[in-house]
């Protein structure tokens, strides 16, 4: 850790969170030294969290009132039509609304409270500080930036938060072809500690390095984040970047889930979430692919108990050798959205879509086909037509703003999505291979 970024955790960030009444300080703290507890003593922890969770859902959540006792799974479909009887009555004042554009292709609205919004940050934290991303320390970022009109003050505030943690950030949004130089010029210039990004544009830019040469830093780690990395992108990067690679592995409705450590285990956040593999309905056994079911412990605004994150993943039994007692994900299945590009040679990460959809409250669900470089089909399931025919003008700018008025946008309003075979949506995808 630098001396940076220890002045900043000892003495700027306490600061700051006292002067907003946060905590985040104080629950990653904690839970540094609960990760190392042992395994047993974890899951007994869990479990009181858990139960206390299951006495305030059944108390003061309507919805769970009536339903909690038949242990019953939730879906996004089950929050978009009970939302208002799934919040707590005694957390009404006290939460914001929250989105996720879904990678699946079903965007979700729901409410989430101040302290649940710490402790997923403290979840964050922890995990990335595996990889030496401590606060404070100097990262570089191939990230989504918020699509549409940002205000100025937002700008500034966003720009002086970047600055004070030594954050450097380059739009996945842009990134092509012909930004591709400016890019590496950006990580250059930053001198990073760690590289940090969307698993796909990482591999763009690894490739480029790879045949233009011109990396001039040296790398503590990279972190791979949105999307799943395959062996091979994980020995493009140690190879290019000369640095580890560590995974994470999360959703906006919880943020980080899972994060790889430096002896290669995918922990999950135990203290935080409570996960299952389900395989019809019952647990699935170690190494069995199943449904991501998750509880999260402190959303007590809207409680999530036993929700259908819409992934497949395995479950590890075994300890890992780092040490800590969190239990161990094994592989997980369908996050990779496919990447769709452009005429002008634009590479746009298949999250940019369930990222900038959230924003439009009449999708419920959508699918994104390219067949051809410049023509894009957009199917989308709607529950008010006439809404959504008023609100189409305004998407097909947002999206052709980013992929440029050269594509041809055809949308396309149907009555569901078709599931692939194997039980997933597959909300991106492209049939162009992407040449670099």
């Amino acid at each position: 850790m630098s001396g940076y970024s220890l002045f900043y955790r000892r003495f700027l960030w306490p600061g700051y969170e006292k002067l907003r009444g946060r905590q985040t300080h104080r629950l990653l703290a904690a839970a540094e030294a609960r990760q190392w507890w042992p395994a047993e003593k974890l899951r007994e922890w869990q479990a009181q969290e858990l139960a206390a969770l299951l006495r305030h859902a059944g108390e003061n959540c309507p919805w769970y009132r009536t339903h909690l006792a038949e242990k019953p799974l939730l879906t996004k479909a089950i929050i978009r039509t009970h939302r208002e009887e799934l919040l707590a009555g005694n957390y009404r004042d006290k939460v914001f609304v929250h989105k996720t554009g879904g990678s699946t292709g079903e965007p979700l609205s729901f409410y989430m409270t101040r302290a649940s919004y710490e402790w997923r940050n403290a979840m964050m934290l922890r995990g990335y500080g595996w990889a030496g991303a401590h606060e404070g320390e100097k990262t570089f970022w191939l990230w989504s930036i918020a699509a549409g009109t940002v205000s100025r003050g937002t700008r500034i505030k966003t720009a002086l938060h970047d600055w004070s943690l030594r954050r450097t950030l380059f739009n996945n949004f842009r990134l092509s072809q012909a930004t591709l130089p400016e890019c590496l010029t950006s990580l250059n210039r930053c001198a990073p500690s760690v590289l940090i990004g969307y698993t796909s544009m990482l591999e763009y830019l690894a490739r480029y390095i790879n045949k233009q040469g011109g990396l001039r830093v040296k790398l503590h780690s990279i972190i791979t984040a949105a999307e799943g990395v395959n062996t091979a992108q994980r020995e493009l990067f140690q190879e290019v970047f000369q640095a580890p690679v560590f995974a994470s592995y999360g959703s906006r409705e919880f943020k980080l889930i899972a994060m790889e450590c430096e002896r290669g285990g995918l922990h999950i956040s135990a203290d935080n979430l409570q996960l299952e593999i389900l395989r019809n309905g019952v647990p699935a056994a170690p190494g069995e692919l199943g449904q991501v079911v998750i509880t999260d412990l402190h959303n007590y605004g809207l409680p999530f108990i036993r929700y259908e994150l819409g992934d497949l993943a395995t479950v590890r039994t075994d300890a890992c050798l780092c040490g800590r007692g969190l239990p161990l994900l094994g592989a997980v299945h369908g996050r990779i959205p496919d990447t769709i590009q452009t005429p002008d040679g634009k590479l746009i990460s298949g999250i940019f879509f369930p990222h900038l959809l959230k924003e439009f409250a009449w999708i419920e669900q959508f699918q994104v086909i390219q067949k051809e470089l410049d023509r894009l089909e957009l199917r989308l399931v709607t529950p008010d037509r006439k809404v959504a025919e008023q609100g189409l003008p305004e998407l097909r700018h947002a999206i052709l703003v980013v992929l440029g008025q050269a594509v041809r946008l055809d949308v396309e309003f149907v009555d569901k999505i078709p599931r692939t075979s194997s039980g997933k949506h597959r909300a991106v995808m492209s049939e162009i291979p992407v040449i670099i």
